[in-house]
C-alpha cells in the first residue's frame, strides 16, 4: 500500500480565483445591458397598461347602462370628447375625485382595470407607481388628450415624464395630439 499517491479531486486556489474573476468580468459586461432590458420591458408594461386604460374608457363610454345612469357620467364622457380645436387638450386622468370616482362611468372603468381607478387623484385604489413600471424622470401620472380632425374625434392615453425609450429621459407632455408622436413621453392612440 502506498502512501504518498493519494488522488486529489479538489480545486486549486488559483483554479477558484481565474474563475471568480471570469464571473466578475461576465457580470461588468452584461449588467448595463441587462438594466436597459429591464427598463424596456418596463415601458413595453405601461404601452400596455395606457392601451388598457384606453380600452378600458371606449368600453364603458359604450355601455348603455352607463351612457344612461343618472350621475355624473354624462358629464364626464363629454368631458373626455370634448376637443380643443387647437388639436387636443393635455389633462390628467386624475383630476377627477369625490362623486366622479362613483359614477357609473368610472366604476366600469375601474372593473375593466381591475380594480384600479386612473382617475382617483385621492390614490384610494393605488398610486399610479403601483400600476406604472417604467422609471419616471420626476412624478409620474397617466394623462388624456381628445383632439378633433376632419376624420372625427381621436383619443390618446399617455403617462407623463415618461421616457418610452427607455433611457430615464422623461419629459412632461404639454403639445397638442399630433406632437404625441414627436415627444419621449409612453403614449397610446
Amino acid at each position: 500500500m502506498k502512501r504518498g499517491a493519494t488522488n486529489n479531486k479538489g480545486f486549486s486556489l488559483v483554479e477558484l480565483i481565474i474563475v471568480i474573476a471570469i464571473m466578475a468580468i461576465l457580470i461588468g459586461v452584461m449588467a448595463p445591458q441587462l438594466i436597459k432590458y429591464i427598463e424596456k420591458s418596463n415601458v413595453a408594461a405601461d404601452t400596455q397598461m395606457c392601451d388598457n386604460v384606453r380600452k378600458a374608457i371606449y368600453y364603458a363610454m359604450m355601455d348603455p347602462d352607463v351612457v344612461q345612469a343618472n350621475d355624473k357620467s354624462k358629464e364626464m364622457i363629454e368631458d373626455i370628447l370634448q376637443p380643443d380645436i387647437l388639436g387636443g387638450r393635455v389633462h390628467g386622468l386624475d383630476h377627477y375625485s369625490g362623486d366622479w370616482l362613483t359614477c357609473a362611468f368610472a366604476v366600469a372603468v375601474t372593473e375593466s382595470l381591475g380594480g384600479w381607478n386612473p382617475f382617483d387623484i385621492n390614490h384610494t385604489t393605488g398610486r399610479d407607481t403601483d400600476y406604472l413600471k417604467s422609471t419616471p424622470k420626476s412624478g409620474l401620472s397617466l394623462g388624456f388628450m381628445t383632439a378633433a380632425n376632419e376624420d372625427g374625434t381621436n383619443f390618446a392615453v399617455f403617462v407623463q415624464f415618461s421616457d418610452r425609450y427607455g433611457e430615464k429621459n422623461g419629459e412632461q407632455f404639454t403639445g397638442d395630439y399630433e406632437e404625441l408622436e414627436d415627444s419621449r413621453v409612453i403614449f397610446v392612440k
